[in-house]
């Protein structure tokens, strides 16, 4: 009721975004209050999970008229031209309705010709940010990559160039990879430092460093304008353009975490998922980032549909190795079909999975003993017990092999500094027993440096009652 009130009166389209399958329920329940409020407006629904959900959210809700599919920007924009014109939708591309839907399940809506891609990349506004309460944004830390101060979010490239069968990626994004100018990036982070004292930032594409020759050309053009920060890539990237002079490159400006997300030791699972990975290739770079100071995470995923059991060994196998070889951190996370995604269009057919209510909710539940399994071979609770087993064995292994770390973990968690998800794993489950000690420590570590103070437009941002994003 609070958002549809604030919908202006004038207004003849409204747009909602959804991210993650979990927000489907409550996008639903706005929906039927803005349409019942405001029969007249003409309802869009955008994002991944609208991209990759449509058909579902045209089935359950009679108030929405259209779902944007893939790239929204420029296909809004031939949306509201036809609207406020009073030509019909049909033949638009990029969107669906009840009577018709663009572009196919396996390549993805067609863009508009209003621009290509790269033009989507280079011309696309930069985020309002002087519209959020940053402060208020910060102190509800952590929210992506190690809290390394005062960090904000930046995308350099978009989509993703692979078909991995578990991600949604290619219904959303095709699989062309585009990306921004080096120098442009370098300027938009540039930016936020002096306008917002921004301290660390967090690039937030899919992959964002599958081109070398763009990794090395952002590189240089950070290097060139000095900037006093930290960066961080905590999406898993792909391996493929990663060697010891990128990653020298790498922590020589400024970054300080990287994750990879080989997300199986098993060569047979890899080929099942179409996940084109070189496990050598992984341990090597794992081994050399250690060697250069680099934190690196890496990803593990179990209990796909296909997966066996000596598949979770090799795994294992290959976790150990790469805990033993200098890798920080690790991400062992279960199975759970997306939409959009290959895997959950199979089990969907094939009545393995079925959308109720209660699959919207079940994809936050990977680290729990209520979470589900889709593998006839491994049940949940099995897959739970190797989860905590892997997770454990992981850390054991690195802190036997560098018991300074074990060292460092325990003086960060007295003095509040955060270098490892492991540190930031456990201050958050700290901060949950003691919420306001544990508020307090992250406003301090947060605070601007003298010489680093937000403009007026910040504090103003900061005073307004605009509601804070979160991931």
């Amino acid at each position: 009721e609070a958002i549809a009130d604030r919908i202006d009166p004038q207004a003849s389209v409204v747009g909602i975004s959804t991210m993650f399958l979990h927000e489907w329920p409550t996008v639903r329940e706005l929906s039927a209050v803005i349409k019942q409020r405001r029969p007249d407006v003409h309802l869009v629904v955008g994002g991944e999970n609208a991209t990759a959900f449509h058909r579902w959210m045209l089935l359950q809700s009679d108030a929405i008229d259209c779902c944007v599919l893939g790239e929204g920007e420029a296909t809004m924009i031939d949306l509201v031209e036809r609207l406020t014109t009073g030509r019909p939708l049909s033949g638009l591309s990029g969107i669906a309705t009840r009577e018709h839907s663009s572009g196919t399940e396996s390549e993805g809506p067609e863009l508009p010709t209003r621009m290509t891609r790269t033009q989507l990349a280079e011309q696309a506004p930069r985020p309002a940010w002087d519209l959020v309460p940053l402060d208020r944004y910060w102190e509800h830390y952590p929210f992506f990559g190690v809290h390394r101060g005062r960090s904000i979010e930046v995308l350099g490239t978009r989509g993703c160039p692979y078909r991995c069968s578990f991600c949604s990626s290619p219904q959303m994004w095709t699989t062309r990879y585009v990306t921004r100018a080096p120098e442009d990036v370098v300027d938009e982070i540039a930016e936020y430092v002096e306008r917002y004292g921004v301290q660390n930032v967090n690039f937030v594409d899919l992959t964002a460093a599958t081109n070398r020759k763009w990794t090395l050309a952002f590189c240089d053009a950070l290097d060139a304008r000095g900037l006093d920060i930290t960066w961080q890539l905590p999406v898993g990237t792909r391996i493929e353009a990663i060697d010891r002079e990128v990653l020298g490159r790498l922590r020589d400006t400024g970054c300080r975490n990287i994750t990879f997300a080989p997300e199986s030791g098993s060569e047979r699972l890899l080929a099942v998922m179409d996940k084109r990975v070189d496990l050598t290739h992984v341990l090597r770079a794992v081994a050399e980032a250690d060697e250069l100071g680099l934190h690196v995470t890496i990803n593990i995923l179990i209990g796909h549909p296909q997966e066996r059991w000596p598949d979770l060994w090799e795994s294992v196998r290959f976790m150990l190795k790469a805990s033993w070889l200098g890798c920080s951190d690790t991400a062992v996370v279960m199975f759970c079909p997306y939409p959009g995604s290959a895997d959950f269009e199979k089990l969907v057919a094939s009545g393995d999975h079925t959308i109720d209510e209660a699959s919207y909710f079940v994809g936050l539940s990977r680290g729990s003993s209520r979470h589900r399994s889709w593998n006839p071979h491994v049940s949940a609770r099995q897959l739970r017990l190797v989860q905590l087993a892997m997770i454990a064995g992981f850390y054991a292994v690195n802190w036997l092999r560098r018991p300074r770390r074990a060292a460092r973990f325990l003086l960060g968690q007295v003095t509040g500094s955060e270098e490892t998800y492991l540190d930031q794993m456990v201050r958050t489950k700290r901060r949950n027993l003691d919420p306001l000690g544990a508020r307090r420590g992250r406003t301090a570590r947060g605070r601007v440096s003298p010489d680093k103070t937000p403009d007026a437009s910040h504090e103003a941002a900061s005073a307004s009652p605009a509601r804070s994003l979160a991931r």
